[in-house]
């Protein structure tokens, strides 16, 4: 161990790190419970989109039977298998949590991996909510630690793998070696992701690559345990990350309690600007016949994730800043029940979408990711003109939402189950057999 310690210097110490930090919090504890809460009610409206049903049909092909739930349907799947559905499902509709040092979603590759693993494992409650604790750590900071120059991708799935063979190593007790070569593993068989921003602006499925990269991970600690060897010289021999960032502040606050959450079921780069339509029209009681034509000044990297005037698939319009907007002025809310293919044809959004242009604003560009800075303006048609301007999406880290508006979330896309399976989150359960 001295050897690899030594070769693998600053691999060995993040290692440390993440091994060795306190964790006592209950604060820590009950937020780690709030993202799991939310993770699991995304993945419910989740398994109605094109992409999950799609993936679905191969089940039994890829995977096979296996005694694990696919949340919110009948199925079930072996652990790899459960693993990479619910993975998908949490990812297919992207109402799921992210961070902004992250610039994507640790949730939705820490959870699933925590919850069906950690049920294998028969694992106690308190050793479910660290695994998903320290794994949301790792994956955050690995994200954060990219030299921006070299990143050719924001995706998710490309660190994904990090956050996840972290949370699986945490439940399989491994030792420090044994987790150096596991997140040498998830480093190197992470999906690439490099269509970059094309992944969502042509509508693909397969996103932001997930699902892929939670089953990397999982599989990366899985092979480390019975002695599986990873290049565990990626962060060392590489000038890919920066050491600095990625071991800073070893006794600072966790990650996961300055995570933002999503109250619109779209990419976060659009949020401030929804926020900003639906608020103006409250404030100025406007009516939508009356606005003449609307104007948004937004971050230049928004606008390259529009492929058409008007999305061809739900893929497409998660990530197209005029079609949402369009449905939160008409319906006052962006939630799964509006990014539906049935509303692609919606004659009133493509009446809305007609009205509506972009504009990038370099100043609002030097400051993302860290501020998704948005300016909305309706141009009224009695002449007059009404406008706000705002640094950050709604439901971030200073203001976060309540327990209760989680709540709501949460039944919006559970139903009748909601209930009785965020008692199940909330209320120390051993095992997540209630989440079915």
């Amino acid at each position: 161990m001295n050897s690899l310690s030594k070769k693998a210097h600053f691999l060995h110490r993040f290692v440390r790190l993440l091994q060795n930090r306190k964790l006592s919090d209950p604060s820590t504890f009950h937020q780690a419970k709030r993202m799991i809460g939310d993770t699991v009610g995304v993945a419910y409206s989740g398994v109605n989109t094109p992409a999950f049903q799609s993936a679905l049909k191969t089940k039994n092909e890829l995977f096979g039977e296996g005694p694990f739930s696919i949340w919110g349907t009948s199925e079930t799947a072996n652990l790899p298998g459960a693993v990479f559905f619910n993975a998908l499902s949490v990812s297919s509709t992207d109402f799921d949590e992210g961070h902004r040092k992250a610039v994507g979603h640790p949730g939705s590759v820490v959870v699933p991996v925590a919850l069906i693993l950690g049920q294998k494992l028969k694992k106690p409650y308190a050793d479910l909510l660290k695994a998903v604790i320290i794994g949301y750590e790792a994956g955050t900071r690995f994200s954060y630690s990219r030299y921006s120059g070299k990143v050719n991708s924001y995706a998710t799935g490309r660190w994904g793998a990090i956050a996840s063979a972290t949370t699986a190593a945490c439940l399989l007790e491994l030792n420090i070696e044994q987790l150096m070569h596991a997140l040498s593993l998830a480093f190197v068989l992470s999906p690439a992701m490099q269509g970059g921003s094309t992944d969502v602006s042509t509508g693909s499925m397969s996103k932001e690559g997930v699902a892929w990269a939670v089953q990397s991970g999982l599989q990366s600690a899985l092979l480390a345990q019975k002695g599986f060897s990873g290049p565990y010289l990626f962060i060392d021999a590489y000038n890919d990350l920066d050491k600095n960032k990625l071991l800073a502040d070893e006794q600072s606050e966790w990650l996961i309690n300055s995570n933002y959450f999503k109250p619109y079921a779209c990419c976060r780069w659009l949020h401030t600007a929804l926020y900003l339509a639906i608020k103006l029209k409250k404030e100025h009681n406007v009516r939508v016949e009356n606005i003449d034509r609307i104007e948004i000044c937004v971050f230049e990297r928004a606008l390259k994730l529009i492929e058409h005037k008007y999305p061809e698939n739900v893929v497409q319009a998660q990530f197209h800043l005029p079609f949402t907007l369009a449905c939160a002025l008409l319906f006052d809310e962006v939630t799964p029940r509006q990014v539906t293919e049935l509303n692609l044809q919606n004659d009133k959004i493509k009446k809305l979408i007609d009205k509506i242009s972009l504009i990038a604003d370099e100043s609002f560009s030097k400051v993302f990711p860290f501020k998704l800075k948005s300016q909305v303006t309706f141009f009224l048609k009695n002449g007059t003109q009404v406008s706000l301007l705002e640094n950050s999406a709604p439901w971030n880290a200073e203001m976060p939402p309540t327990d209760e508006e989680l709540y709501l979330k949460f039944a919006l896309q559970t139903g009748s189950k909601a209930q009785r399976l965020w008692d199940s989150i909330f209320e120390n359960h051993s095992a997540f057999n209630d989440i079915d």
